[in-house]
C-alpha cells in the first residue's frame, strides 16, 4: 500500500510539474525495485508456510505411528499367553513384537459380508448405455444387466429370465423392455415381466437393484438397507476434461487391485516400460495424510490421491509433459493428469474396473480421431505390468502367504482401506476414517 501511494505521488500532475523527467524516471525505477523485492519476500513467505505445513504433516505421521505401534504392541500383548524366561521363547517373543505390525491378509477370500453391499456402486459410464443396449457384469457373485426403460432412464435388473434361467443380456432391448432370446419374455427396467408371447400372462417379477444415473455414470445399491439418500461425487476438479472412460475385466480380487492402486512407491520398480520409465527411485517414500483420513499426497513425488470407499481411488499427478514429473507438490504443477479407478468387486477373484481420464490442458487431443483407443492401449499396458505381480498375490494368497506380512511407512494409505475393509467384515457400527465427501442427488 505504502509503494502503491508512492507511485500515485510519482505520477500525480501536480508532482510532474516541480520534478524533471529524468527524476521521475529515476523514483520509478527504484520503486520497481523496491516492488520486485517485496514480491520476492512474499514468495519466500509462501514457501516458508508450504514447508512449515509439510514438516508439521510429517511430525504428525511419525506420533501417529509411534502411538499405533504401541497400541499394538500393548493389545499383543493383553492376548499373548504368559510366557516363559527360555532364551528360545524370548527369541519367539523378539519375532512376534516384529510381526505384530502386519495385518492378517491370507487365504482364499471370504465371503463378502453383507454390510459391504449397502454402498453406491458405479457399474458403467453413461455414454456406453445406449437407448437399444445393454450391459451385463457381475456384482459380488451373481449376475445383473442394465438398460434403459422408456422414460431412458437406466435399470439393473437379474440377468436370468424367470422362464428357464436364460442370459437375457443375449437378448435384445425393445420399447424400454429387455427381451429373452428363448422365448420371447420381455421385462421392464423394475423386473416386471410385461410381455409372454405363445402363452398366458403370468404375474411375475425378476430381481431388480435400485438405479440411477448420476454425472455420467450408472450406479446401483446391492444391498439389503434401504439406499443412502447421497451419490459420492466423483467428477474431475474445475478446469479439468475427460478423455477416456475405460471399463476391463480383471481376474484378480478387488481388494488386491485396491491395495496395488493406492501404493505408489512400486511405480519406479513395477512400471519401467510405461509412465514410470526413467523414474529415479528416491531415497525415502511417504504418504502425508492426516491421522483419520483417507487421502492424502506423495513425497517426494507430485501426486495427490484419494480412497473413496467403498471401491474408489482418486489421484492428481502434476506433470510437465508425458512420462515426466515436474515440481514436488501438485500445487507447484502447471499441467496435470486426473485419475479415476473404480473397483467393482464381480466376484472374489474377478474385479470390473472403470477407468477415467482427465486433462487440464491440451483439450484438442479429444478431438483427435481413435484417440482413445491409444489411451485405452496405453492402460492396458500400465495394468499389465501390475496384473502379473498381482495375480502371483493372489495365488500365493489362496495358498495361505499373508500378502500383508510387513507394511512400511508408505503402505499407510493401503493399510487404512485394509482396516476399513476389516471393520466393514466385522459389521462395526463405526467405519474408520469416514468420509463425508458426498454431493446430495435428488433420486426424484
Amino acid at each position: 500500500m505504502l509503494l502503491h501511494e508512492k507511485v500515485v505521488n510519482v505520477l500525480n500532475p501536480l508532482a510532474r510539474e516541480y520534478k524533471s523527467i529524468g527524476t521521475v524516471k529515476k523514483e520509478l525505477a527504484g520503486l520497481q525495485n523496491e516492488l520486485a523485492e517485496a514480491h520476492k519476500q512474499v514468495h519466500i513467505s509462501e514457501a516458508r508456510v508450504s514447508a512449515a505445513l509439510d514438516k508439521l504433516a510429517y511430525m504428525e505421521e511419525l506420533v501417529n505411528d509411534k502411538l499405533l505401534q504401541d497400541r499394538a504392541v500393548v493389545e499383543s500383548d493383553r492376548e499373548s499367553p504368559p510366557s516363559t524366561s527360555t532364551s528360545s521363547e524370548s527369541s519367539d517373543t523378539a519375532k512376534n513384537k516384529t510381526s505384530r505390525k502386519g495385518l492378517n491378509v491370507s487365504g482364499p477370500v471370504k465371503t463378502y459380508h453383507p454390510r459391504l453391499k449397502n454402498f453406491w456402486y458405479p457399474v458403467a459410464f453413461s455414454s456406453d448405455l445406449k437407448e437399444d443396449t445393454m450391459i451385463p457384469f457381475d456384482s459380488f457373485e451373481k449376475p445383473w444387466v442394465i438398460f434403459r426403460g422408456k422414460d431412458g432412464k437406466p435399470g439393473c435388473v437379474r440377468n436370468t429370465c424367470a422362464h428357464r434361467a436364460c442370459p437375457l443380456d443375449l437378448g435384445t432391448v425393445n420399447e424400454g423392455r429387455i427381451q429373452c432370446p428363448y422365448h420371447g419374455w420381455e421385462y421392464s427396467t423394475d423386473g416386471t415381466c410385461e410381455k409372454m408371447p405363445s402363452t398366458k400372462l403370468l404375474n411375475v417379477k425378476i430381481k431388480s437393484l435400485p438405479c440411477f444415473e448420476h454425472e455420467g455414470m450408472i450406479w446401483i445399491w446391492p444391498g439389503s438397507d434401504p439406499p443412502a439418500a447421497t451419490i459420492p461425487s466423483l467428477q474431475p476438479p474445475p478446469g479439468f476434461t475427460i478423455h477416456a472412460e475405460i471399463v476391463m475385466e480383471l481376474p484378480v480380487e478387488h481388494g488386491l487391485l485396491l491395495d496395488n492402486l493406492l501404493d505408489l512407491a512400486h511405480a519406479p520398480f513395477t512400471h519401467t516400460s510405461t509412465f514410470a520409465k526413467g523414474w529415479k527411485v528416491p531415497d525415502l517414500v511417504k504418504f502425508l495424510t492426516p491421522s483419520a483420513s483417507l487421502q492424502g499426497y506423495w513425497d517426494p513425488y507430485p501426486i495427490d490421491m484419494e480412497f473413496r470407499p467403498p471401491c474408489m481411488v482418486l489421484s492428481t499427478i502434476g506433470i510437465s509433459k508425458p512420462g515426466k514429473l515436474e515440481g514436488q507438490s501438485t500445487n507447484q504443477c502447471t499441467t496435470h493428469l486426473h485419475q479415476l479407478h473404480v473397483c467393482l468387486p464381480s466376484s472374489r477373484n474377478k474385479t470390473r474396473l472403470l477407468y477415467r481420464m482427465s486433462l487440464d490442458f491440451a483439450p484438442i487431443l479429444k478431438h483427435i480421431p481413435f484417440m482413445e483407443h491409444l489411451w485405452k492401449h496405453f492402460a492396458e499396458q500400465v495394468l499389465n505390468e501390475d496384473l502379473r505381480l498381482v495375480v502371483g498375490q493372489q495365488e500365493r494368497m489362496h495358498n495361505g502367504a499373508n500378502i500383508w506380512n510387513l507394511p512400511v511407512a508408505y503402505d499407510k494409505l493401503g493399510v487404512r482401506y485394509r482396516l476399513w475393509r476389516d471393520a466393514v467384515d466385522k459389521g462395526a457400527k463405526q467405519l474408520p476414517y469416514s468420509n463425508s465427501n458426498t454431493n446430495d442427488f435428488n433420486f426424484e
